[in-house]
């Protein structure tokens, strides 16, 4: 019999010891963790297969109340919703030397044996009268609100009920209270990756204002279950550019890595199969309507991985020597179990909760030689449910107090999964990196030590953090900001979940401060979490001249930084605060120096050819026209050696590296190296910046604690006066002030409130 695990023995004791109190009992654990190892151990335990199985909660093992010489009497019906589950279910519990029968595709046995594996269609069309168990589990639990599935708390009435689940969650925002009386909860996904017990993984998504983006944003229509409406998915996703885009993603992210793109619809798998083989990629669709022996064949294909030899066929890949990628609409999404799948690609939009992580849960088993799956999501799937080990609050699922997630999302929360974009590799494609394996186990280990207690404080009720102590009104949720955990309680104030004195109700995060947020960690209030170290709280003492930062902690540290895309690094490390200090006022004149000439770094325009004059013997091509600027590539010779740079025909500029243009806000920026340019602004085209002094949303624009920008393209800057520490109030007053006014006018200030807007207009 295998072994269990240290946390599979501490979840079958948990069970047991509900039994003791409640008749039915939810099981939750994430995809990938040994559900039916679980299940099969509390069978053997029910039949008294393990007598000395130290279960901590005797009294209230299912079994109890049948006594050790009935156990042979007693009855294990395991009901599933397709006859994949079954079959799997079946061979897992001979592995645990318990031997069972089958009930499925309308086969119903004249003997029933004393556990019994049985699919819900055909126990629903014929619930014989030979079958009396006395211990039911419903595999896959989050089905169970079905009708089919409440049938059998009638028919049984003195059974003992186990459901099992990775998502107790149903898009109506309904609870499992009906059914089960309590819920019994594993580790966050988070915890078993920390342990080693799931993969760690890269995510990749498409970015807030790619064309996907756009088209999923336009989705309206909902179908009979709550999701969006089938019809209107293929219409606007079922094309052809879309699927180039979705081959484009894999080429880019996965091309040597073996995998599984789960599609909207047969149609759809069918389609993307095609187009991958046509680029000469093993890829085969599989569905329901695949036949079941074929189904198996191409499965044992797909998990020995012969070769990969990826010649298409004109039969549709059904004879495939090497299979590289499995293209489904949910076959595998519940029940399948290939530990070197290394990499999960999302082509269909959904709006449940469930759905999302049964998909992705597919990459995070653990195999041999896997450093980590690669998450491919072409669709933004995260913005609406977050990363897949962000923390999520299972117990308000499971009572139906949690209806919101997921339907009529707030496609603002995107920021808080993004982080700004710093993840963001070099290039701008559509698709970017959103979250990075390395360091996901040890930031794992450190976040996700315990959630929340409600108490009594005074007459009312509150929720406490039991890491960071901060009490709120409401049961708050926890958001993922670029590996620092935050919690929340009405989506407008953050509180960072880390045990400090520094931390606490007064000190949160406001969203607009969070949202705005620009270089290695979170800054607020005088207070610093650097990513390198998300469970140190430093303390802001100083900012120099030259922009020398110096910290403290809570030990009385020192902590000193110049560069806020850089981490701080402590006054040891930095060879004490003079040498440090010289070295920034040595950076701050190369910086001054450089943008002299950077500034000045023009073309001159040729009236003649009407372009801008190239060095003799240039060969130009175009690299990137996307951005309504378009850059060329110039190369050419200087004393024999071959040069290049590249040129903003818009403008005339030169630069040193591949431009790279991102989005910041409302703001156009052009990355040269660590050198960056404002587009949208027309008096700040020319003028170099650094990534750290530009914050910008939806609506405003600064530069440093200097300079304003608003919505409006290619309005003037004002000069910053006042402004607070959360990104919403600013006094200004006009940087360059029009000659025709008269003197007064050229000095009057304005002050802005939060969306951008002038309040009101005072003269100095």
């Amino acid at each position: 019999m295998n072994k269990l695990r240290d946390y599979q023995t501490e979840i079958c004791r948990k069970v047991n010891a509900a039994f003791g109190t409640h008749r039915s009992v939810m099981l939750q654990m994430p995809t990938g963790t040994g559900k039916t190892v679980v299940l099969a151990s509390l069978v053997r335990q029910y039949l008294g297969l393990d007598p000395d199985a130290d279960d901590g909660a005797d009294a209230g093992r299912p079994d109890a109340a049948c006594g050790a010489s009935e156990a042979v009497h007693c009855r294990v019906l395991i009901v599933a919703h397709r006859i994949e589950l079954v079959t799997q279910t079946r061979s897992l519990l001979q592995r645990f030397g318990i031997d069972s029968g089958m009930i499925a595709d309308g086969r119903w046995p004249a003997a029933p044996e004393r556990v019994m594996v049985a699919s819900v269609q055909t126990l629903s069309k014929k619930q014989g009268s030979n079958l009396a168990p006395s211990f039911v589990v419903i595999d896959e639990a989050h089905h169970a609100p079905a009708q089919t599935y409440k049938r059998l708390w009638t028919a049984w009435p003195e059974a003992k009920f186990l459901g099992l689940t990775a998502t107790p969650y149903r898009m109506s925002g309904e609870g499992f209270t009906d059914l089960f009386e309590v819920m019994v909860d594993s580790w966050s996904i988070r915890q078993f990756i920390s342990a080693g017990w799931l993969s760690p993984y890269d995510y990749y998504s498409i970015r807030p204002d790619s064309e996907d983006q756009r088209v999923i944003d336009s989705l309206r229509k909902r179908g009979a279950d709550g999701d969006f409406q089938m019809k209107e998915l293929r219409e606007k996703l079922d094309v052809r550019p879309s699927i180039e885009r979705l081959y484009e993603a894999f080429a880019q992210y996965a091309a040597d890595k073996k995998g599984i793109v789960y599609a909207i619809d047969i149609a759809h798998a069918e389609h993307i199969a095609a187009y991958y083989r046509q680029q000469g990629v093993g890829a085969v669709a599989i569905s329901s309507q695949t036949p079941s022996q074929e189904r198996q064949r191409l499965l044992a294909l797909f998990k020995d991985n012969l070769g990969r030899d990826g010649h298409d066929k004109a039969d549709g890949g059904a004879h495939f020597g090497a299979i590289q990628i499995m293209v489904s609409v949910d076959l595998f999404s519940e029940g399948f179990d290939c530990p070197d799948v290394e990499f999960i690609q999302l082509a269909r939009p959904t709006l449940s909760l469930a759905k999302y992580l049964q998909m992705v849960g597919r990459g995070l088993r653990p195999g041999k030689d896997k450093r980590c799956c690669t998450m491919i999501d072409n669709v933004g799937l995260y913005r609406t449910f977050g990363l897949p080990s962000v923390e999520r609050d299972w117990d308000s699922l499971f009572h139906g107090t949690n209806p919101d997630i997921g339907r009529d999302c707030d496609r603002n929360e995107q920021f808080l999964w993004l982080g700004c974009g710093d993840l963001r590799e070099d290039g701008d494609g559509d698709v970017v990196k959103i979250a990075s394996h390395e360091d996901m186990q040890m930031q794992g280990a450190a976040a996700s030590r315990t959630g929340f207690v409600r108490r009594q404080k005074g007459r009312a009720w509150v929720w406490e953090d039991l890491v960071s102590g901060v009490t709120f009104d409401r049961h708050p949720r926890v958001v993922n900001y670029r590996g620092i955990e935050l919690a929340t309680a009405d989506g407008d104030t953050f509180y960072p979940r880390v045990r400090s004195r520094w931390i606490d109700a007064k000190h949160g995060i406001n969203r607009k401060a969070l949202e705005t947020q620009v270089g290695e960690g979170i800054g607020w209030m005088k207070r610093y979490i650097s990513l390198a170290k998300p469970d140190r709280v430093l303390r802001l003492l100083s900012v120099r001249p030259n922009h020398a930062r110096i910290y403290t902690d809570e030990q009385g540290g020192v902590f000193l930084r110049q560069d806020p895309d850089h981490a701080p690094v402590s006054e040891a490390e930095a060879g004490g605060i003079e040498a440090f200090m010289a070295r920034c006022d040595s950076r701050q004149r190369a910086w001054a120096e450089a943008r002299k000439t950077i500034g000045r770094q023009a073309l001159t325009y040729d009236a003649q050819t009407q372009w801008w004059q190239l060095p003799a013997g240039s060969v130009k091509t175009l690299d990137d026209d996307r951005h309504g600027a378009a850059i060329y590539r110039i190369i050419y010779s200087e004393q024999g050696e071959r040069r290049a740079f590249w040129l903003d025909a818009t403008s005339g500029m030169t630069y040193r590296h591949r431009p790279v243009i991102r989005r910041r806000g409302f703001v156009d920026l052009l990355f040269d190296g660590a050198t960056v340019y404002v587009l949208n602004i027309r008096e700040e085209r020319y003028i170099p910046y650094r990534n750290w002094e530009i914050r910008a949303d939806e609506r405003i624009c600064t530069i440093g604690n200097k300079l304003y920008f608003s919505e409006e393209k290619d309005a003037g800057s004002y000069r910053i006066k006042r402004r607070s520490d959360d990104f919403r109030m600013f006094v200004v007053e006009e940087r360059r002030p029009r000659t025709t006014l008269d003197r007064a006018d050229r000095h009057a200030l304005m002050i802005i409130n939060k969306a951008g807007q002038e309040v009101e207009v005072k003269r100095v």
